[in-house]
């Protein structure tokens, strides 16, 4: 007899207080659920032991959906025995050790800059006396996986509504996207598993989702990154950000018993069922037929009505509280509104796409351009006039009553009832980590002989390559706002550093970066996390901003988090970006994680590695410090400032290319902070022309990207105790900028870093347009950079 008996039409009651583990296990499976079979117990308990009877198939869902890995981080909130160096420390909650608590100890000492954090749909900072600036970004991995343009596509809708939904509304003024793909030259012979898209497939359906949301929407694409990787053929990665502005009296929201419940925006349809769940489980050849409902449908047009409706009803006063209908829909966003004081939803209010939706697939559905507002009663009117006036929906869905009980109705029915206390306190995970250092050497015996092939196959390959054709499709400047662009100099498609953003209203400016070494993680995620984070800020910084008013974002995403060697490196990596965070003075305040990126091929699990990405937001007190990453004049002197260690390759690109044995991975300079702050100083004296920090492929790679504006010609000389010219032009240590400087501020800007790693590296030429590399006199390495652009330029255009 099955376990599921019939209640009513649009719901069920589900008979669960007699079944068997096994039972439980396979309901989990039949419902997709994604539960385990200690919270399905804990759900049975419940309902044994307090509420006294079956539950409806609509609190299973409920239930599900609060608890999933998407909506709940339970990973991050897990109690982990540790193991490293032969050790063993319980972690009481990645989240609260590594995240929270450091930011805390930040905000501590920097008393008005963060004015929201984890308390939101997006973290605030202090732009000026009058606005605060806010980033968040998300990831829509699943779904991009198995339908790349709608996956991608509701990805960049989701963040926005993100920015819709924090404070009493965000103004969204900027945009990111940063991809994990499988190479696109990748065989089709060697992708292990039938029905997975090409990478090639899935990278062109993913660009134009991104770009037909956010170009529809008027949003302005400024800035990202791509990775390749073979483990991402099969899970790749896709997050979306989007940056917003809000008057600071408007950041503060509270909900309250009496306000009244609106929904506004699109109707609810069967799209995007089993959205948060699907995307807290693992991948499997079936995928891409069975969890096609879990794919949400966009239309940004929808989305741009409600959110101006949005926007100007914040701006006349007539919101209390609003949130987005993302993953889990109804459930979360009117769930989570009602989390402390409860009250009622009526389902039949709610517009609907189509005829005969059950009761659990309207409060679960994750149909877009969705938003949930609570409002005085006296302000209904004005909204329902202004929504007529922007053409968008807008439904009386309930009220908050103060019963501390999420109730929901449907035709008379009462197909949910459930105490907020429990629906929201999940069971911890108990779990295992481990972390295995990988023996890494230093590289020893480079050859260089031939630096300008080396150079040459460096600045071809897929991490390097412009990613021009697809900047090319996201319009970067609409708003009119976009003052440092993500491809800029004297030819307008050399590579920035990072994106500036002017602020209607303010004086200042805000910068955003970003940074990801997936390839580090494999050898040392510790060091990786902390690479990152230098990575961001210091590409903010070069851009202009302040060191001392940066903020930051954490996402990570993984494979199997209960591999207890998959988790050990997450671990690592969390310890990592705290202990940079601390040291940088730059808290988190807001951040995403996404687990289960593996994918169950015929010869085993293949995962991503773990992944972690930076992002930051840098306030630019004045646009006179806006500093661009393409060199600007002949005569210029040039500067690389940081120390380079040229025997720690891990992780470059040149020790891919090259086939060199594993490396140790470059550790974050203890003195970047100081040179950071220094360098600040000499931008604000005007003494800076131009600035590139060092990254993937080094000084070298560098050096040529700056020189792609072909302004002037390079040419560098090596420091005499250079060991290997390889392994100085290719090192990717972290905390390294290449600086331009005019020759008559040549010594006011030295003296800007007594006792920091600075050195006087060459010069730009007027008198050829190449990239001449001296060791000791002698010629090592020289290359027209028309030449070396070329290859850069041209890498993925015959892909895209």
């Amino acid at each position: 007899m099955s376990a599921i008996a019939e209640a009513a039409r649009t719901y069920r009651e589900v008979d669960i207080r007699d079944l068997g583990a096994d039972e439980l296990v396979a309901l989990s499976e039949q419902m997709k659920l994604s539960l385990s079979l200690d919270d399905m117990a804990e759900i049975q308990g419940y309902y044994v032991s307090e509420a006294r009877r079956n539950p409806t198939d609509v609190e299973l869902e409920v239930f599900a959906q609060t608890w999933s890995e998407h909506c709940k981080h339970r990973i991050f909130a897990a109690t982990i025995q540790h193991e490293a160096g032969g050790t063993t420390e319980t972690i009481r909650s990645i989240y609260k050790t590594y995240i929270r608590d450091t930011t805390k100890q930040i905000m501590e000492a920097k008393p008005g800059f963060v004015l929201s954090a984890f308390v939101d749909n997006a973290g605030f900072i202090k732009l000026d006396e009058n606005l605060a600036v806010c980033l968040k970004v998300e990831t829509h991995n699943h779904p991009s996986a198995i339908e790349p343009y709608a996956g991608a596509n509701t990805g960049l809708g989701g963040v926005i509504r993100d920015i819709l939904g924090a404070g009493k509304g965000a103004r969204p003024i900027a945009s990111c996207d940063v991809f994990c793909f499988g190479a696109p030259d990748t065989k089709p012979e060697e992708i292990k598993a039938s029905d997975v898209i090409h990478p090639l497939g899935v990278m062109r359906g993913v660009v134009r989702g991104v770009r037909d949301y956010g170009n529809r929407m008027g949003i302005p694409t400024v800035f990202g990154a791509i990775q390749f990787d073979s483990t991402y053929i099969y899970n790749p990665l896709v997050f979306c950000g989007t940056a917003g502005v809000i008057p600071t009296g408007d950041i503060e929201k509270e909900m309250k018993e009496d306000l009244v419940v609106l929904a506004a925006g699109a109707g609810t349809g069967r799209d995007g069922l089993h959205g948060a769940t699907f995307s807290s489980a693992a991948l499997d050849t079936d995928s891409h037929e069975e969890d096609q409902t879990a794919v949400q449908i966009g239309n940004p047009i929808e989305e741009k009505k409600v959110a101006d409706f949005l926007l100007d009803a914040r701006e006349k006063g007539l919101i209390e509280f609003v949130t987005d209908c993302g993953a889990g829909g109804f459930s979360s966003a009117a769930g989570e509104m009602l989390s402390e004081c409860g009250g009622n939803l009526y389902l039949e209010n709610a517009p609907l796409k189509e005829e005969g939706l059950l009761s659990w697939e309207i409060f679960l559905s994750e149909s877009q351009e969705r938003m949930v507002l609570a409002v005085n009663e006296k302000s209904v009117s004005q909204l329902e006039e202004l929504a007529a006036t922007y053409g968008t929906n807008l439904a009386r869905l309930g009220e908050a009553d103060g019963s501390g009980v999420l109730k929901v109705w449907h035709d008379g029915n009462l197909v949910c009832e459930i105490a907020n206390e429990r629906l929201h306190d999940a069971p911890i995970k108990q779990l295992q980590s481990r972390f295995e250092p990988v023996v890494a050497l230093p590289a020893s015996g480079l050859d260089d002989s031939n630096l300008g092939e080396d150079l040459r196959a460096v600045l071809g390959d897929f991490a390097i390559v412009s990613r021009e054709p697809i900047i090319r499709e996201y319009d970067h400047e609409v708003q009119g706002n976009t003052f440092q662009k993500p491809l800029a100099g004297a030819t307008g498609d050399a590579p920035q550093d990072a994106a500036v953003m002017r602020i209607d209203g303010s004086e200042k400016l805000l910068s955003l970066a970003l940074s990801l070494l997936p390839e580090w993680g494999k050898t040392d995620p510790f060091r990786m996390g902390e690479a990152c984070v230098d990575e961001t800020v210091r590409q903010l910084v070069a851009s202009g901003a302040n060191p001392d008013q940066i903020a930051l974002l954490d996402n990570f995403c993984m494979g199997n988090p209960e591999d207890p060697k998959e988790l050990g490196g997450l671990v690592e990596c969390a310890k990592g970006i705290a202990k940079a965070a601390l040291a940088f003075g730059a808290p988190f305040v807001s951040g995403k994680d996404s687990f289960y990126n593996y994918f169950e091929t015929d010869e085993g699990p293949v995962s991503v590695p773990v992944t972690c990405l930076i992002s930051g937001m840098g306030i630019v007190d004045s646009v006179e410090h806006v500093t661009s990453s393409s060199l600007r004049r002949p005569g210029s002197v040039m500067y690389l400032l940081g120390a380079t260690d040229e025997e720690s390759l891990g992780g470059s690109i040149y020790s891919r290319t090259k086939g060199v044995a594993i490396s140790a991975v470059p550790e974050v300079s203890s003195q970047a902070m100081e040179a950071y702050r220094s360098y600040y100083a000499a931008v604000k004296e005007g003494l800076v022309l131009s600035a590139h920090d060092l990254s993937e492929g080094g000084l070298a790679v560098a050096a040529a990207e700056m020189g792609f504006s072909m302004k002037a010609g390079l040419e560098l000389d090596l420091p005499e105790d250079v060991s290997s010219a390889a392994g100085f032009l290719f090192s990717e240590s972290p905390s390294r900028l290449l600086i331009e400087v005019a020759p008559e501020m040549a010594a006011d800007f030295e003296s800007k870093f007594a006792n920091l790693a600075l050195c006087r590296i060459g010069s730009a030429s007027g008198g050829h347009r190449k990239l001449s590399v001296k060791r000791g006199g002698d010629v090592v390495l020289e290359h027209e950079l028309e030449d070396l652009k070329s290859i850069w330029k041209n890498g993925l255009k015959r892909y895209y």
